[in-house]
């Protein structure tokens, strides 16, 4: 101790290590509640500056102390409890909200943050972050980028990581760095430190993306008749490019427990759950109450098999917000197409669920009380393996627990499913019962975590799912964290690894694969036939999402050999599976790797031009105004704006009246740009492309730009 500064808050006080032992992990409460005790750790800090947290990092380094970073309390993995004799660092105190760049849309804000309060404060200045996870009012900034986060808008917005444009750090080695832009340390750790879950460094402040408050919102409900029809409705919304900001699906079984539709006919009747009115027909006599609940609890097989023979149907919830001339006609195309195989029911199921879409965080008390345990699992995968998922997990949990499912995210390539299941409150069902969960779901080829996080839970999962591609991670970590007190024996374990091969793509994917070195021509020969890359790189891999628009991607999933054994990273969209590797696999695999990336049709796809003064400027303006073009870039002065999909003819009508009239011609989008790159001024004439922020050039070795501006001057 008498090597940290004495103003560093710090205690040993039995409340206070109680409180950091656990999060919300339900084995933990599970324990807590049948009286078995987590281990504390032995002392915790609030550190308010980032010179603080590294007096305590190094002072533990030295000692060889085990450090937990702790914000609050929120996750569901183990990831975030102190540990028997650790020293757990809370960020709490490094609570700090700003600035805000309201002309290039960015916030900053410290580590400890509360979500809910950063995102109170940009609604007080008309802004948005975007991110809505359901643990919103319990969460902090710096767990959302550690656990790589995603919130319940990620289909318009993305997820955190696609929000983040800077990290600020502290490692015990290395001290306070900073990644991304403007960062003094390489890009690639940016990856690397986001999912890291506090193994790497403790992160202190996060730079991120904002949008204006949405102007417009329309949320809506329809009925399918089973969960392929709206898996293909879902898949052409997002591989249509409309862009919605909602979409939820519930399982027969979800739909029907908790009483989601109503029928058109008669809008107003509330329908209750037969599964709550069991309950409550039994309100007030708790005994009983216990031992109803502990028979479906004792018997999951048979119960899932009654609630499956009596439910049919199934609701998705499906929403546009923006500004109201673009959410109009995506709503108008999106809402045609979601008709073609489902029942409009009205806009009731999708304002019940935007008014109480934080409340599952607060009603799984009740099956603890009684006897059981509750949890939830989040997976994903691409499109074509989606149904195939929901039936191997579903198969696996439901020999130990009553089970219920709905998908809660979906993007062009693939979708994430979440599982709700309660089971018999015994540890070792608790245990078996994840065991099997997630062998199917690595089985199946599919991520382990969508937005969960790994921490103590799932370790072993993601290591194998990973694979020998963790070196990428271990090499940064025996940099940053020589001593290796950061989280250890938390994220990934030592575990076999196995030879992975690429999966065979099918068309509903929306996907394509090619070698890693291939040119964008040699790519395009790998696409099926009227069909292109749906953001079409000139090389991989594509710019860092601070020198990119937030809803391009680059890679999907990059294959090659690590340890001499063939890896695949990327099993499933937008994966938490610890740090994001594939850039780490792709610089090793080289000329033998590949790389799986987006395509869409191209019929209906259009495009026009216009000549402007500053049509950068413009273009920049049109993708500021909510429209989000397929292609956008400007061509001997003059600009081009192209749009594909569905909706493309009338958002090019509005593009075209927000910027003078857009004269249509043959559809020719232009490579984009890979990089290096760095942003730029408007007046810069060597611009290539644009991010929300400006403007954006490549980047020169100094002495090259430095001579060419002399030489046009």
């Amino acid at each position: 101790m008498s090597l940290l500064p004495a103003d560093v808050r710090t205690s040993d006080l039995p409340l206070d290590l109680t409180a950091a032992a656990r999060d919300l992990w339900p084995g933990g409460t599970l324990d807590f509640w049948q009286g078995r005790p987590a281990p504390e750790p032995a002392r915790v800090f609030w550190p308010k500056s980032e010179a603080e947290v590294h007096a305590v990092l190094k002072a533990a380094s030295e000692s060889q102390i085990p450090v937990t970073t702790y914000g609050m309390g929120s996750g569901v993995c183990g990831g975030a409890r102190g540990r028997e004799g650790a020293w757990v660092l809370d960020t709490k105190a490094m609570d700090a909200i700003g600035p805000l760049d309201s002309d290039r849309r960015t916030v900053e804000a410290q580590a400890g943050v509360n979500g809910q309060h950063l995102e109170d404060w940009l609604n007080a200045r008309g802004f948005t972050l975007g991110h809505s996870p359901s643990s919103i009012w319990c969460s902090t900034v710096g767990g959302w980028a550690a656990a790589r986060s995603a919130g319940q808008f990620s289909s318009r917005y993305g997820v955190f990581e696609d929000m983040v444009l800077g990290l600020g750090a502290v490692s015990p080695s290395r001290g306070a760095f900073s990644v991304g832009e403007g960062g003094d340390s390489p890009d690639d750790w940016m990856e690397l430190l986001l999912g890291s879950e506090g193994t790497l460094a403790v992160i202190t402040k996060v730079k991120m993306r904002v949008w204006p408050l949405p102007r417009e919102r329309v949320l809506r409900g329809y009925r399918f008749p089973d969960v392929a029809s709206a898996i293909r409705a879902m898949r052409g919304l997002m591989q249509g490019e409309l862009w919605p900001a909602v979409v939820r699906l519930y399982d027969p079984v979800d739909t029907r427990i908790g009483g989601r539709t109503k029928t058109k006919e008669n809008p107003e009747e509330e329908h209750r759950a037969f599964y709550r009115e069991w309950l409550a027909a039994v309100d007030g006599m708790p005994s009983i109450r216990r031992r109803l609940l502990a028979l479906p609890l004792a018997l999951p097989g048979l119960v899932n098999n009654l609630f499956g023979s009596m439910a049919s149907g199934c609701l998705l919830v499906v929403g546009w917000e923006g500004e109201p001339e673009v959410v109009k006609e995506l709503y108008d195309v999106g809402h045609a197409l979601l008709c073609k195989e489902g029942e409009d029911l009205g806009t009731g199921p999708g304002e019940r669920w935007f008014h109480s879409r934080h409340a599952v965080s607060f009603k799984l008390m009740p099956i603890f009380e009684r006897g059981g345990f509750a949890d939830t699992m989040e997976v994903a995968c691409r499109w074509s393996d989606v149904e195939a998922l929901y039936d191997a997990v579903r198969a696996a949990l439901g020999k130990t627990a009553v089970v219920m499912a709905h998908m809660s995210h979906v993007y062009p390539e693939g979708a994430s499913i979440y599982f709700s299941f309660a089971g018999r409150g015994d540890p070792a069902v608790y245990d078996r019962t994840w065991k099997a969960a997630l062998e199917a779901c690595l089985s199946v080829g599919a991520t382990v975590t969508h937005h969960h996080g790994v921490g103590s839970l799932k370790a072993a999962a993601a290591s194998e799912e990973v694979g020998p591609a963790v070196a990428g991670w271990r090499s940064l970590k025996k940099e940053l964290d020589p001593a290796s007190v950061m989280n250890a024996g938390r994220l990934f374990v030592d575990v076999p690894h196995r030879e992975i091969a690429p999966p065979e793509l099918r068309p509903d994917d929306g996907m394509a694969r090619a070698p890693l070195e291939s040119t964008l021509s040699e790519r395009a020969g790998w696409v099926q036939e009227g069909h292109e890359p749906m953001w079409p790189w000139e090389s991989w891999p594509a710019p860092p999402r601070w020198l990119r628009l937030p809803w391009q991607t680059g890679w999907i999933e990059v294959a090659g050999r690590a340890g001499g054994l063939g890896c695949v990273l990327g099993r499933g969209p937008r994966s938490a599976a610890g740090p994001d590797l594939r850039g780490w696999l792709a610089r090793r695999a080289g000329n033998q790797g590949t790389a799986s990336f987006a395509v869409v049709p191209t019929e209906g796809a259009w495009m026009g031009a216009i000549k402007v003064a500053d049509p950068w400027k413009v273009g920049w303006e049109l993708i500021r105004k909510d429209l989000r073009p397929s292609s956008l870039y400007v061509k001997e002065g003059e600009l081009r704006v192209g749009f594909r999909g569905p909706a493309a003819r009338a958002l090019a009508k509005i593009a075209s009246a927000m910027v003078g009239g857009l004269v249509e011609i043959p559809w020719a989008p232009a490579p984009l740009a890979s990089g290096p790159l760095e942003a730029c001024d408007w007046k810069d004439k060597d611009i290539v492309a644009l991010t929300l922020s400006g403007p954006v050039r490549r980047k020169e070795p100094e002495p090259a730009r430095r001579k060419r501006t002399k030489e046009s001057v």
